[in-house]
């Protein structure tokens, strides 16, 4: 046993040391450590508790910002610590694993390969090497020891260990959400395991159900209720047949894993009639109906494996909410993966103990060069995760991978262009936000960083009209500021002689009804108009002014010219109309 303990150790340790040097990172690094106040100082930790993990009113996840905040007391910005932090958690679990697949077959061969195979596997990689994977890693051990703890009472009847497992399953709820499948998990073993009747089998629940409702009580008592569902029934099937289509791919990633990256994602499925959809319904359909046929010929525990790993998945099959990652894709991040892998590996090595005892019964090849085979995927597996270990040490080739595969994923354009401003090649920031707006329009904070980036390059009109394109929210004082910055070179190109073209006076306009200056906003749409009479947005934005001054003509006038252009857009076209006729009696 403490042999097979040293291997798993030994090779985790090699798998994924590479990262260990690897430094913060621009995304999620950013948010969760380098400018989250909350974990500077230890007179916080009470508010830890009070608030959203992000500060808002969806994820509630205290320890993680208490595990980060112990790392900065301890070592401030040093990222190595957070790296061999998750490192640790990583193996302490592959660690469980073993024991608890041991425990779970009764089989200490298939708990060592089970474990090895967790501790190895690259498919783990984006939770141990993002810091921010912490939260997957730190719940994974709390679910990990819950469970091992529940075997531990079912199978030896010591009533402790259930309140170990309250313990435990409640610390799991506070570092994430999806802790609370374990329950539902635990009542799959029950429907193949005989032992006890279900009377006592459902009273040994009473720790996951004391758990979930006082977690429950603690989070609406604090008001973080916010969840966010898939809204109609379509958008909810749709989104599920995605899933669905994601889940293909996670199942050959698990003997497969040639190209892993960062922040997976999916297009959204806009119609079951797409071939990829029906493509993907008929896969399911003959799956089910393959295990329905032959259930009574596969072993049940076989059927509880299939039912851990659909469990797993669920918080992020899209049924529960919707998890996006920019307009048109849902995620389906690598990291999902984490204890949902568990018994699809266990159902690896417990194929391969069949086909190994099936080949000894008929000689069908000799038993080495089967041996041979399985050493070599798991070589394969564990140089991958060495690689997979080496690109995440380098956030540049990291990313630039993940473009390389998803090139309209907007989270991993904006990373690139931010990543790009730190490196101080802003022209390819600004490329890399063009694409990111490209993939995800409506999104202020790319606006923002291509005009900062095109103002940094001197281009002071295009980074103007990108400041005043949407409202920027909670970050309005920034964009204040740069705004005000950027008027002021315009003013003094203004003053050296230098002239707009109609774009250009617009954007000025817009900038100044902004912040209530009507005379000198008239005048550059008037501008813009002398320039370029056909552009829709200087009529209706003078129509909106002089028709808050309560000049009715004039107002009449550029709403009935608004509406005399080609290519304007329903809302302007509505908004018109609709105050021409209100404006008829003045």
């Amino acid at each position: 046993m403490l042999a097979r303990a040293a291997v798993i150790i030994v090779l985790g340790l090699i798998a994924y040391g590479s990262m260990l040097p690897a430094p913060f990172r621009v995304m999620d690094d950013r948010i969760s450590i380098i400018e989250n106040p909350a974990i500077k100082s230890t007179k916080n930790i009470p508010g830890i508790f009070k608030e959203g993990y992000f500060h808002d009113q969806s994820y509630y996840r205290p320890l993680i910002n208490l595990s980060f905040m112990g790392e900065y007391q301890a070592f401030g910005f040093n990222s190595f610590f957070y790296n061999l932090d998750n490192l640790i958690l990583h193996i302490i679990n592959a660690l469980l694993v073993f024991l608890l697949v041991s425990r779970l077959t009764d089989n200490g061969t298939i708990g060592f390969w089970t474990g090895l195979l967790f501790v190895i596997h690259p498919v783990q990689w984006e939770a141990v090497c993002n810091i921010p994977g912490r939260s997957i890693l730190l719940s994974a051990f709390f679910v990990l020891s819950s469970f091992v703890l529940f075997l531990e009472y079912y199978k030896n009847r010591r009533g402790f260990c259930l309140v170990l497992v309250l313990v435990m399953f409640f610390l799991g709820l506070l570092c994430k959400e999806s802790t609370g499948m374990l329950p539902f998990v635990i009542l799959t073993f029950f429907l193949v395991d005989k032992t006890y009747p279900w009377p006592q089998k459902i009273k040994s629940l009473w720790p996951f159900v004391i758990g979930i409702a006082g977690y429950l009580l603690l989070r609406q008592q604090l008001g973080i209720t916010t969840v966010h569902p898939a809204g109609h029934l379509s958008v909810l099937i749709l989104g599920f047949v995605t899933f669905l289509r994601s889940v293909i791919t996670d199942l050959r990633l698990f003997v497969f894993p040639v190209d892993l990256h960062y922040d997976r994602s999916l297009p959204f499925m806009m119609s079951l009639r797409e071939p990829q959809a029906l493509a993907t319904c008929f896969f399911w359909a003959a799956a089910l109906i393959i295990v329905v046929l032959c259930h009574q010929r596969v072993r049940p525990f076989i059927l509880f494996l299939m039912g851990w790993f659909c469990i797993e998945l669920l918080p992020v099959s899209q049924l529960v909410t919707s998890i996006g990652v920019g307009v048109g894709h849902i995620s389906t991040a690598e990291h999902f993966l984490y204890l949902a892998c568990i018994p699809v590996f266990i159902g690896m090595v417990m194929a391969f103990q069949w086909m190994y005892g099936l080949n000894t019964k008929k000689n069908i090849i000799k038993p080495v060069l089967l041996k041979f085979l399985a050493g070599g995927f798991l070589v394969f597996l564990f140089l991958t995760a060495v690689e997979q270990s080496i690109y995440a040490s380098n956030e540049f080739n990291m990313i630039n991978r993940s473009l390389a595969f998803e090139p309209n994923n907007s989270r991993v354009q904006g990373a690139m262009a931010l990543l790009s401003v730190f490196r101080n090649d802003i022209p390819d920031a600004e490329k890399h936000f063009r694409a990111a707006i490209k993939a995800e329009p409506l999104n202020p904070t790319y606006h923002i960083g291509l005009g900062t980036a095109l103002c940094q390059q001197g281009k002071y009109i295009e980074g103007l009209e990108q400041f005043v394109v949407f409202d920027p929210g909670k970050d309005k004082a920034l964009v204040d500021r740069q705004e005000k910055l950027t008027m002021t070179h315009l003013r003094q190109q203004l003053s050296q002689g230098k002239n707009f073209d109609a774009r250009g006076w617009l954007a000025i306009g817009i900038y100044y009804a902004k912040i209530g200056h009507n005379s000198q906003a008239i005048d550059s749409f008037l501008k813009s108009i002398s320039l370029n009479p056909g552009m829709p947005d200087d009529w209706f934005n003078l129509g909106s002014i002089y028709e808050a001054q309560q000049n009715w003509p004039v107002a009449r006038a550029a709403y009935k010219k608004l509406l005399d252009l080609p290519g304007i857009s329903d809302f302007q076209r509505d908004f018109a109309s609709r105050h021409l006729a209100e404006m008829e009696n003045h």
